[in-house]
């Protein structure tokens, strides 16, 4: 190849590498404003994903490090993963005890002067349980518990079926009932406080479960409507009137619109159309009349004064880490290992 031609190679080489190198590839517009649209989509839920994934793990610091909230006794409160992304908000673990501590309130408690279990002048656990708060989990877990720790657990008792409130000699015979058990005992029963010292008879150790009080009601409602539970009840009474399918069928949200009287859920009423435990409070306010007005703000000032002289431990299985946590440490005897027993048979409980 002669020294011209090799130039004038090299030169049309150039020129295509050239054209190459500045070459521009046309998008039509629409497709430019859909990556655009796609990209700020993908950044936005990316933000939204890591925001809640924020929430959540301070919702699990708060549930796995219980025991700044334990020495308050606060483990019948719920924390939402609303409330718990406001961390001062004083409706919640955290912002109750961020607001004890920055008031000072905090130097003159400890676990010990919380712990009512020292008050209790004979050792036997008295679970006079709520309604529909997760009872039978609790009963279960007890179960469980009984031959490791040693204890007796009985859920039967003298009872003739639960009912708001008794008569002082039906108290006094319950009360009887359960000191007799003796020390190292467990007693479950759905009944009301009970003044064990109206009867000249010492005080056991109180527990109690909560739930949120609409949840609650719900649950009682689809269980007031459970096979199982009519089964049982057509064989006890076999005479007894069978509700309609109409009534089985009922859904809630339709129940309480339409002002059914089994749905209707009136302050300071006395009398309900239907047998059921709406009053979560009367478990913790007794057998006094004054407990009976549904939703009575004295009702619940008695009974929330009750919780802090008397109960050892009011839990929620909504704040199952806490709640058994607390049993641990402050009711030793009988619940020594409960989080081992609950986590290593999660299924049992649910």
């Amino acid at each position: 190849m002669s020294l011209g031609g090799e130039k004038s190679f090299k030169m049309r080489m150039r020129d295509m590498e050239n054209a190459f190198k500045y070459r521009r590839i046309p998008y039509p517009k629409r497709s430019v404003e859909l990556i655009a649209i796609l990209a700020i989509s993908c950044t936005f839920f990316l933000f939204m994903h890591t925001n809640k994934l924020n929430s959540r793990l301070k919702e699990m610091e708060i549930k796995l490090q219980p025991s700044e909230f334990s020495a308050l006794g606060l483990t019948g409160n719920q924390i939402s993963p609303r409330e718990s992304s406001r961390r001062d908000n004083i409706n919640t673990l955290h912002g109750t005890y961020q607001y004890l501590k920055s008031t000072g309130q905090l130097r003159s408690l400890s676990t010990s002067s919380l712990n009512n279990t020292r008050k209790a002048d004979i050792d036997i656990l008295f679970f006079n349980r709520c309604a529909k708060v997760g009872s039978e989990s609790m009963i279960q877990l007890l179960g469980n518990l009984e031959t490791i720790n040693g204890f007796n657990l009985d859920r039967f008792g003298p009872g003739k079926g639960a009912r708001r409130n008794l008569h002082p000699r039906e108290q006094e015979r319950v009360a009887d009932y359960v000191f007799r058990l003796g020390a190292g005992s467990v007693y479950v029963e759905h009944i009301a406080w009970i003044n064990f010292y109206d009867f000249g008879l010492p005080k056991p150790i109180y527990i109690n479960l909560v739930r949120d009080p609409v949840e609650r009601v719900i649950s009682w409602y689809f269980y007031a409507r459970n096979a199982y539970k009519n089964a049982w009840v057509f064989r006890k009474n076999p005479n007894a009137n069978l509700k309609s399918a109409v009534w089985f069928k009922k859904d809630f949200n339709e129940c309480v619109r339409s002002g059914d009287p089994e749905c209707q859920y009136v302050p300071y009423t006395f009398v309900d159309s239907t047998g059921n435990f709406k009053r979560q409070s009367l478990f913790f306010c007794g057998q006094n009349l004054d407990c009976l007005p549904f939703d009575s703000p004295y009702a619940i000032q008695i009974a929330k004064d009750r919780v802090e002289r008397d109960y050892a431990v009011v839990g929620s299985w909504e704040e199952t880490n806490v709640t058994l946590t607390v049993l641990e440490h402050y009711i030793p005897l009988f619940f020594s290992g409960a989080k081992s027993i609950y986590y290593c048979n999660f299924s049992q409980f649910y």
